[in-house]
């Protein structure tokens, strides 16, 4: 019970974090810790391992909570972890600097669910019952959310043992739904769960559509003194910035950029407390 209750402390903690900021980052952490536990355990103390992994896991006896903590979970073999976080991060990380943490989180952990619970259920009714784990099915769920949403964005994408620096977003995701739908297609038994690949990139696909006018900054994106930051932007740099701070919908990044604008307007280090800006002794209210 104590190991269980590490893992979902963990997985609690760093969920919490990643929807404030670096969703990709504090996800990836999460992911990691919970691989350091499951190792140590399969080393230390195997019985314990196994009957975590089976409470962790999702099945049709353990679909709540199994649909979320099953995310977090990877086998013990490390090429699992590995790859997906591979594609995680590459995938990831443009993707939330496009739409924020805050949306980033909501469609990777509705994507995973969705992927755990129908695959499960396709499984119950083919006759067959397994235990699901790793996050696959909800970075599916990011591929599919960037297909439809940023296509002709290009990223980097792992082809095999080849690194590719510029692939356009509909090349790469349509590539590995191909080969995700061929696999399901002719039914390949090589343990990894490709309909709930299928699932979670759909489903990421219609969150992202239903997420799309909703900017969770808005309000607090209204309240900043624009008029004042454009007055101030008496050259052309500080006027791309402004532009920038305009133009951010994610907090933390409009917060460094209205910090980085005060640092170039004055020549000095400047710190922002999300209301008041102060530079060279001076206190100047940002927010109305």
């Amino acid at each position: 019970m104590l190991y269980l209750l590490i893992a979902i402390s963990i997985m609690a903690i760093f969920t919490a974090l990643a929807y404030k900021r670096g969703a990709v980052l504090y996800l990836m952490i999460a992911f990691f810790l919970i691989y350091a536990l499951e190792f140590a355990l399969y080393i230390i103390d195997f019985q314990s391992f196994v009957w975590l992994i089976i409470n962790l896991a999702c099945s049709p006896s353990n679909i709540i909570p199994g649909a979320i903590t099953s995310i977090y979970v990877h086998s013990i073999n490390p090429m699992h972890i590995f790859f997906n976080m591979i594609v995680f991060f590459l995938m990831g990380l443009p993707f939330e600097q496009r739409v924020g943490s805050r949306k980033f989180v909501i469609i990777f952990l509705v994507s995973g669910i969705a992927a755990s619970v129908g695959y499960t259920a396709i499984l119950l009714l083919s006759g067959t019952s397994a235990y699901l784990i790793g996050a696959s099915g909800a970075i599916f769920g990011i591929m599919g959310a960037f297909l439809v949403l940023y296509p002709d964005d290009e990223i980097m994408m792992l082809l095999g043992p080849v690194l590719l620096p510029r692939v356009k977003v509909k090349y790469a995701v349509l590539l590995m739904m191909a080969v995700e739908f061929f696999a399901s297609f002719m039914w390949v038994n090589d343990d990894i769960a490709h309909g709930a690949h299928i699932i979670g990139a759909v489903t990421g696909a219609l969150v992202a559509r239903a997420l799309k006018d909703w900017n969770p900054s808005q309000r607090a994106v209204r309240r900043i003194n624009f008029d004042m930051l454009k007055e101030l932007a008496d050259t052309q740099e500080l006027m791309d910035i402004y532009e920038k701070i305009v133009a951010e919908d994610e907090p933390t990044i409009q917060r460094a950029w209205i910090k980085h604008f005060f640092e170039k307007k004055y020549g000095k280090k400047a710190n922002f407390d999300g209301k008041y800006v102060y530079v060279d002794g001076t206190k100047i209210r940002v927010v109305k």
